[in-house]
């Protein structure tokens, strides 16, 4: 095996781990909390593929890895974790010389010896390429992690499980925590945490809620859990509730339903929520997959036109176009004779032609 040094550096991450004798996995961090497969991290790596999920122009992902020599399940229960961010070019390919100068930064500090020091991994803590993800995503990663490496939730989860199974009196609510709740979004493929979230939708404060669709919106859910979020959503949209409105909306961003999310997404564009601001950032950040229907690309268009902040449309189409999943369809509507004429009226502000 080549011995890893600072004249001698490895030429990715994924050579790093290989070097280091790691067991690795890659989760976004950007958009929703999602795993990306080795092979494909190793074609970004190369850059013989976009990074699939930019926001804001940076791929944003965590590393988690553990020394795959030890007893794997040992190993595993507590693994290092690197947050990382990287720009990318126009064409969302990384920027290799982030990536490059992070990976001398890595063999300056710790050489081939990645596993064992343990200690040392602090220095890297001050590199510019390090982030750190805010209170709920955090937890919702920590939830992710736990359930992929098969370890057992935190202590929290057991105390948000009875509260939404009704086990605890409803103003024990405050007694909750963001991991606990967390925890109990990774695991909402349980029949009785899907069936227990079900029942409570109705008596839920808006500050668990909130919290719920942080965590919520990086887990996939079942078509009975959509549906009665779909209808309590509607109750929203009658009582003009828009923030719960939107905690329903994210976390419905999972869903296996793409039928019922989808007419979703045309009705709440057509209702007064189509005046928040928060509801196009949503489906853009959350929602993107669907945008290549056209009809709703359309309508989402159609109304980020109509909005009073007049810098929505741009924000909106440049975000989008970045994304490799909708990229040729949001491009589409530069030459698309049959989008509206609100549309056409934007794009011809934005970039000087109708």
């Amino acid at each position: 095996m080549t011995t890893t040094s600072a004249n001698n550096p490895v030429p990715t991450l994924a050579a790093l781990m290989s070097e280091a004798n790691a067991n690795w996995r890659v989760f976004d961090l950007g958009r929703r909390i999602q795993t990306i497969g080795k092979s494909d991290f190793e074609l970004i790596e190369n850059n013989q593929k976009p990074y699939p999920f930019p926001l804001q122009q940076k791929a944003r992902f965590a590393m988690v890895f553990w020394d795959k020599s030890e007893n794997a399940q040992a190993a595993m229960k507590n693994p290092f974790i690197w947050f990382l961010q990287f720009e990318l070019d126009e064409m969302g390919l990384l920027k290799l010389q982030q990536r490059d100068h992070f990976i001398s930064l890595v063999i300056k500090e710790l050489g081939s010896n990645l596993i064992n020091a343990k200690d040392e991994q602090n220095s890297l803590d001050n590199h510019p390429y390090s982030f750190t993800p805010d209170q709920n995503r955090q937890a919702a990663f920590n939830a992710n992690v736990k359930l992929a490496l098969k370890q057992p939730a935190s202590m929290y989860y057991e105390h948000a499980q009875a509260y939404f199974k009704g086990q605890l009196e409803a103003d024990k609510w405050q007694e909750l925590t963001v991991q606990g709740i967390a925890d109990f979004a990774a695991r909402i493929d349980d029949k009785e945490n899907e069936q227990a979230l079900i029942a409570k939708l109705d008596d839920m404060p808006v500050q668990i809620l909130s919290t719920l669709a942080a965590t919520l919106e990086h887990q996939e859910i079942g078509v009975e859990l959509t549906q009665r979020l779909v209808d309590a959503q509607n109750d929203f949209i009658d009582s003009g509730d828009k923030e719960q409105v939107i905690n329903t909306l994210r976390c419905m961003a999972g869903s296996k339903s793409k039928s019922l999310v989808a007419g979703q997404l045309h009705a709440l564009l057509k209702s007064f929520e189509a005046e928040d601001e928060a509801l196009f950032i949503v489906i853009a950040g959350r929602f993107w997959p669907y945008l290549n229907d056209t009809s709703l690309l359309h309508l989402f268009f159609e109304k980020a036109a109509g909005h009073t902040n007049q810098q929505l449309f741009a924000g909106l189409f440049a975000d989008l176009v970045a994304v490799p999943e909708v990229r040729k369809t949001v491009l589409g509507l530069l030459r698309d004779p049959m989008r509206p004429e609100a549309v056409s009226r934007a794009i011809g502000a934005v970039f000087g032609r109708a």
